[in-house]
Order: structure tokens, then sequence, then C-alpha cells
């Protein structure tokens, strides 16, 4: 693949609106590099961001120990290979520099394979590329393709998350700047006006004895009408300013809802023989959700998941993002819900870092029945609460609990049960937002509870009757209280 004199210039896009130059951006670029590296066998990675018309390494993970310093300007190799990605705005895979390409490996740059995905900002322009770099020349496998791919779309919701939350401190920031300028001018302004009465009161005194001092004394009470009708303005515009950092917070929180949707599917696929049911209600406890769940095909049919990542706010909305995205592209080729669950549990261990932090994962592979109705499940779970199956005669199994939360230790720990559904039958998947949840001061609605309003239901009650009756009671139970986030995903075998 050759790289014209077009592809040579520098890129003009630039990252520096992004807030992406700043101290705290690094721990999240390395990660994503080391990621890039440990999950595609490449043996370094590296983010390149453009700043200025200048091609910056903004990250590098280089697992073969050669020198390379974060933050300073690409030689023109590395110049040439983002900018080859940022004009045709796509993947570039490269499996031998040498094949046809002018930029064959030297001494000072032995690269003879690479490959490049670009990273957008919130417009969807190419700011940035998340490159993977090797000293032999090697095929780039479809699943490291996927893999590289994947990370990039987390590498653009970093960028993406932290442009909008920069963004809306600012504005609070700046209007609680000219609140409290307000209030200084309406004080000013008032104390003025209280001496400027005095002033008029002495002056009332002294018109009694000479005419020519109330003359004066006229002239001062009209300017002290004049400062005060100048401390309403200003308080009109003390109110007027509150009033605006009042819409800023409710355009803070409209954004946090929109980060939540963005971090859901906006609608769930229909599959023959497969009816679902999703229902999601954040907490009252943070602003970013760390509940999540998924609905996609898989190679032997298809796959559900539902998980919830320990805290809240941007780090758990980027772990939120990592964790569905990294699931959806393996479950896309593997139909072994514990191998997928085991590799997400190295892309987490990897991403957490020495952060103390985990997430617990139910992860149902669904595949139609040969020969007749019905479906057969194999349910694999990290940690997650116990799966609940609503038989259509109205009897409930409890699922065991099994496995260890992800992204805790190095080596996971994931359980796998089969599950056969017939035809009617449904299985219910939850997050613990459900039996933790409690009024303020009382009891948890626990799994006892949810039992008990499973029990009350019709045996032939839908997937939607279901869910619509479950988080109901959660709400009830609570009073007004759910400090935490509650998802929910009911599967029934239906007629194909």
């Amino acid at each position: 693949m050759g790289i014209d004199a077009e592809a040579r210039r520098a890129p003009a896009r630039s990252a520096s609106d992004a807030r992406l130059f700043e101290p705290d951006a690094d721990a999240a670029f390395e990660r994503l590099a080391r990621l890039a590296t440990s999950l595609t066998g490449a043996p370094a990675g590296v983010v390149w961001l453009v700043q200025d018309d200048r091609v910056v390494r903004r990250s590098v993970h280089d697992a073969v120990g050669s020198t390379v310093d974060p933050g300073e300007l690409s030689p023109p190799s590395e110049r040439s290979r983002c900018a080859l990605v940022l004009r045709d705005d796509g993947p570039v895979w490269v499996d031998d520099v040498t094949d046809g390409t002018p930029e064959a490996a030297s001494a000072a740059d032995p690269v003879q394979a690479w490959a490049g995905c670009p990273i957008r900002d919130t417009a969807g322009s190419a700011i940035g590329v998340l490159g993977v770099l090797d000293v032999r020349p090697r095929p780039w496998s479809s699943h490291q393709r996927d893999v590289l791919t994947t990370l990039a779309q987390a590498a653009t919701g970093e960028v993406v998350l932290r442009a909008a939350l920069a963004d809306s401190r600012a504005d609070r920031s700046q209007a609680d700047r000219r609140a409290a300028r307000s209030d200084q001018d309406a004080r000013e302004a008032g104390r003025q006006a209280q001496q400027a009465g005095a002033q008029a009161r002495q002056a009332g005194a002294a018109a009694r004895y000479f005419e020519a001092q109330a003359r004066s004394a006229s002239a001062e009470a009209r300017s002290a009408n004049a400062q005060a009708a100048t401390s309403d303005q200003l308080a009109a515009e003390s109110q007027r300013l509150a009033g605006l950092a009042e819409q800023h917070a409710e355009e803070a929180e409209e954004l946090a809802a929109t980060l939540r949707e963005s971090l859901l599917p906006a609608r769930l696929p229909a599959f023959p023989g497969v009816e679902v049911a999703a229902r999601y209600r954040p907490g009252t406890g943070g602003s970013v959700l760390g509940d999540f769940y998924d609905l996609f095909p898989t190679p032997d049919g298809w796959g559900a998941v539902i998980g919830d990542v320990c805290g809240k706010g941007p780090h758990a909305a980027r772990t939120t993002a990592l964790a569905r995205s990294t699931v959806r592209a393996l479950g896309h080729t593997d139909d072994d819900p514990g191998s997928v669950l085991a590799a997400l549990h190295g892309v987490l261990h990897v991403w957490f870092d020495e952060r103390p932090s985990f997430a617990t994962v139910a992860y149902a592979g669904i595949t139609p029945r040969v020969g007749g109705e019905g479906l057969d499940v194999r349910l694999a779970s990290a940690g997650h609460t116990p799966a609940v199956v609503l038989r259509r005669d109205g009897t409930l199994e409890v699922l065991e609990a099994g496995g260890r939360a992800l992204g805790i230790r190095p080596e996971p720990r994931i359980a796998v049960e089969p599950v056969t559904l017939d035809l009617g039958d449904r299985l219910l998947l939850y997050t613990d937002g459900v039996t933790e949840a409690r009024p303020a001061g009382g009891r948890e609605f626990e799994l006892d509870g949810l039992l008990g309003i499973l029990r009350g239901l019709a045996p032939d009650a839908g997937e939607h009757a279901v869910a619509d009756a479950v988080l109901a009671a959660v709400a009830d139970h609570a009073a007004g209280a759910a400090l935490d986030d509650t998802a929910l995903l009911v599967i029934r075998a239906g007629r194909r």
C-alpha cells in the first residue's frame, strides 16, 4: 500500500478543542495503547493526536522495550501513517511495508507492519489514530481488526465524554461567576442607595433653614433615586443570571441522560423464536449509569448480556461502554459464553490497572432448538445476581449464581449452567438494583421479594407483563429512594 505526497502532509484537523492534551487524559490513552498490544499481539501500540497541524505521540506502550517518549512530535514516518488513516477516514491495514510502499524499514524506523483506526470527535471527524506496530511483516486477522476497531471506538467514547463533561463544567462555572459578580454589584448599589438616602434626609433638614441647601438636597435626592433605579436593574440582572444557572443545571442533567441513552441499545433486535422485554431505570445516586444490557446475533444464535459496573460517573460510563462493545465484538465470532466472559475479564483487568474496581456480568448464549419449539441456553455468570426461570405452568426455578466479579484478580472464575426453555417459558436476568432496593432506613427487597412478585403473576404472563410488574414492585418498595440503577431482561421462548 503506497503513501502519496498528499498523505505525507500533516493533517489539517486538530484535537486541541477536545481537551485531550491535559495531564489527566494520559492514563486512559495509555490503557488503550496497552490493550491494543495485549489483544492483537503486536509489540507496540501508540495513540497519535493532531494538535495545530502537528502529529503528536499522545500515549505509547512498547512491549519490546524501545525508547519512545509520549508528547513529542512524531517523525516523518509516523506522520505519514497518521495522515494516511485520516485521509482515508477509515482503518488502514499494512501487512508488509516493503510490498510496494515507499516507507521501507530502516535503522531509524524498523517498522515492517502496522495498522491504524481513526479516533473521532463529537462531530464525527477523525482527530487521531490508535495504531499498533510490528518490526516483522504479519497478516492482520479479522479478530485483530475487530479488536483494534472496538478499542478505537472506546477511544472515541473517551473523546466525546471528556468534551461533553468539560463543556458542561465550563458553562456552569461561567454562570456561577456571573451570578457572584451580580450579587456583589447589587450589594454595593444597595449600600450606595442607603448612603444617598441618609444624605437626602440631612439635606431635607437643612432646607428648613437655607433655601440654597434645599435646592442642593433636591439634586442629591434625584441622584439617590437614579442609584436606586440602578440597584433595581442590578437585582433584576441577578435574578436573570440565577435563572441562567438553573438552565445550565437542567442542560447538564439532560447531557447525563443523553450519555445514559448512548450506552444502552436504542431498540432491541427481533430474532425468530425469541421474545425479549428490557427495562432500565436510573438511580438517584449518580448522574451516569453503571448498569448495561445488550442483545445481538452470535454464530449459533443470539447472545444476551446484562452487567453492573462498580461506581458511577464518567469512569463507570467509560467502563460500561468498553464492556458492552467488547462483549458484542467477541460474541459475534465466539459462541462459548464462558470464553467471552473470560476474554472480557482480561480486557477489564488491564483497563482497571491499579484502580480498585470490578464488574459483575451474566451472558446467555441462546440457540434455537433443532426440530422443535423452544430454546437451549448456556448461561455464564461472573459474580452476577442469580437468574430466575418462570415455567409456563407457574413453576419458578432459581439458577445458581456463580463465578467471581470481573477485573478483581488476574485469573477469571466463570460459572456456566445449561438452561432449557420450552415454549412459553421465560428467563429473567436483572441487576442488584432489584434485590437491593430499599426505602430510607428500611430493609432490602431481596430475592424473596422478587420471587413473591413472580408467584403472583399469571402462569402465561408475557415478557412485558413480567418486566413491568417487577419494575413497579421495586419502585413501590423503595418508595422513591432507589439509589442504584435498575436493569432487567425477560427472555421468552416463542414460536418461530
